[in-house]
Order: C-alpha cells, then structure tokens, then sequence
C-alpha cells in the first residue's frame, strides 16, 4: 500500500453518492502549488484516523484527506474491528492508503498510538472517523513547518459542524499556553500536526484516558515546553451530533478534567498564577458536578479536594451540596429541577 507521490483528484476517487454535494464530494483543494509558492519541496505528511463503527461520516473524513491534493501523503486507518460496514468503506479506498488494518483494540488512545508508531511523516496529524478538514489544510501546515524550522507543533482553528456537515459556530481556539488548556483545551487534535520529534522522544498518548487525551497529551508538550505555532489557514471540522456524548461519557469527562487540573496544581514548575487558575477550576468543576447531578462523580472529587487542601474544602460551601448529594441521584435530582423551576418563576415575575 502506498505513500502518495501525486496529488489526487476526484476523478481519481470513487465516484461519490448522488446525494452527497459539496466539498470533498463534488470539489477538491486548490494546488499545493499557489500556497508553497516559495517552497522546493514537499514534506511528506502522516494522518492517521482511528475508527469505529462510524461508517455513516468515515468516507467524508477520507475523502477530506486524499482530496487535499497534497502531493506527499501517508494516510493510515486503524479501525477498531467495526461492525457497520466501515471496513468496506475502506477497502473501496484501500489504494490509497498507506496501511490500513480493522482489529480489536483497547480504545481510540490505543488505536492512535499504533497508527503514530507506524506513521513515517515529518509532520504527523490525527483526524477523527467522524470530523474533517477544510480545504488545503495539509499544504498550509508544510508551509509553516518549512518555514519555521524550529516549531514543534503547528495548530489551527476548529470549526464545528453538524450531522449533514453544516457549519454551527467557530470553536473557541485560544493561544497555546498551560493555562489556556485547563478547564477546557485551548486546542483540540482536529487541526492539529506533530513534528516527528515529537514521537522520536516518546510522546504518545496516554491510553488511561477516553475522552480528554489529546487535551491531556497538548498539556504535556506544552508542559515539557516544545514550542507551537498558530495558523489560522489551517481549519478542522469537528462534529457534534446526538450520539457524541452520552451521560455516562461526560462522568467520564468530568472525571478527566478534573484530573488534569490538578496535575497542574501538583506541577511545581508552573508559575503560581497558572497553579491558582488550576485550584479555581478544581473547585468549579466540582461545582459543576454537583449542578449537573453527577452525584458520584462530585463526591468523588470533593473527596480528591479534602486530601489536596484539608478539611477546611467544605467551609467553601461544598459542605451543604456534600451533605445533600447523600440523599441519592433521583432524589438531587428533583432538589435541583424545583430549584430551578423557582429561580424561573422568580425571574418571570421580575
């Protein structure tokens, strides 16, 4: 299976379904060539996709690479054993693919760092079975890498869209610094690429998490201080639809959040206003546990709390919700609607 040496046309694709319209289903990027004007080569750059069972938007992510028209591209799928018919969305576009394999696996962290370890490229970038990229984001990330040697990690801006690919508003991609990533990531892997370096030292996402790794995996770099870059020509689409996130994943994201956050706190080489951000988001993201009725997710880190900063965590007002959140997750639950209702009802009459 092969590195791509030429850049790849929609004639060169399969043909795309009748009703599909629009980028990377009737068009394709401009030439590399208008934006690598002062450049003698092409980079060779590696996209990996994890995957699994996302056959309903996996052929758009795929046509979204190969329709960059960049002409040096190493593009590998990692599917995680799909049962929906992935795999023969994949085998239609098997050619042009430098490796592709569809196997079980231990998640999307493990999957991404089989794909990284496999991957070749100078610049290397991750690209969700259920997210694209705009148009000529791979010749606007080797523009920057040719010309600034020393960055180590390039990023860009994050477009969210819905099912059919509609664009719903701009993510709020901020500058990439420690404390811009805590409580919420400042930046986010849909556009996103990684200097081979930084996988040569070791790097490579952390397989404990399944929601927060590349927000958990951007804090390290920054934290071991490799050096970043912003290039707002650069523009990832990142999905959001009903089945994105269940209930029971966003405990699991309240979980990874805070835990983050107080890594921070815990690293004494952050400057003290960074580490005072992190104690506020500990404590707001307890808070916000307790408002969304995550009843063993709020204990749980009111208890974290107590072992950080003592006993005295509960004069700050975690002690009333502490006590309350023993009345069960039904019970919170229905304390909080009538809360809510009244706050409404007192809000309506002025």
């Amino acid at each position: 299976m092969p590195i791509l040496t030429q850049s790849l046309t929609l004639e060169d694709l399969p043909p795309s379904p009748t009703e599909k319209t629009g980028w990377c289903w009737q068009s394709s990027s401009q030439s590399p060539n208008s934006i690598l004007t002062d450049c003698s080569r092409y980079p060779l750059i590696s996209i990996i996709t994890p995957s699994y069972n996302q056959a309903e938007f996996l052929e758009e992510t795929i046509r979204s690479i190969l329709l960059q028209g960049y002409p040096h591209l190493e593009y590998i799928i990692i599917d995680g054993g799909s049962t929906d018919g992935s795999t023969d969305i994949i085998q239609k576009y098997a050619p042009y693919l430098a490796y592709w394999v569809s196997e079980g696996d231990r998640g999307q962290s493990d999957a991404l760092n089989k794909g990284f370890k496999r991957a070749t490229g100078e610049l290397i970038g991750w690209q969700n079975s259920d997210d694209t990229y705009q148009p000529n984001a791979l010749a606007y990330a080797a523009k920057i890498y040719l010309s600034h040697p020393e960055t180590e990690v390039i990023y860009g801006l994050v477009h969210h869209i819905d099912r059919d690919s509609q664009f719903l508003e701009q993510y709020p991609v901020t500058t990439a610094t420690v404390d811009n990533m805590i409580p919420y990531s400042a930046v986010t892997n849909h556009s996103v690429f990684y200097t081979a370096k930084i996988f040569q030292d070791g790097n490579f996402i952390d397989t404990n998490l399944q929601h927060c790794m590349d927000q958990e995996f951007i804090l390290r770099l920054l934290l071991k201080q490799y050096k970043f870059i912003f290039e707002p020509q650069i523009i990832g689409n990142w999905r959001l639809y009903d089945l994105t996130k269940s209930s029971q994943q966003m405990d699991i994201w309240a979980r990874e959040a805070f835990q983050l956050c107080q890594q921070v706190y815990e690293n004494e080489t952050c400057d003290r206003a960074v580490r005072d951000k992190a104690k506020i988001c500990l404590y707001g993201l307890c808070l916000d546990n307790f408002s969304k009725g995550r009843v063993k997710v709020f204990q749980d880190t009111v208890a974290e709390l107590i072992k950080i900063f003592g006993w005295q965590t509960l004069a700050s007002g975690l002690g009333l919700k502490y006590g309350l959140s023993w009345l069960g997750e039904e019970n919170l639950k229905q304390l909080l609607e009538l809360k809510a209702k009244i706050y409404n009802r007192m809000k309506s009459n002025g």
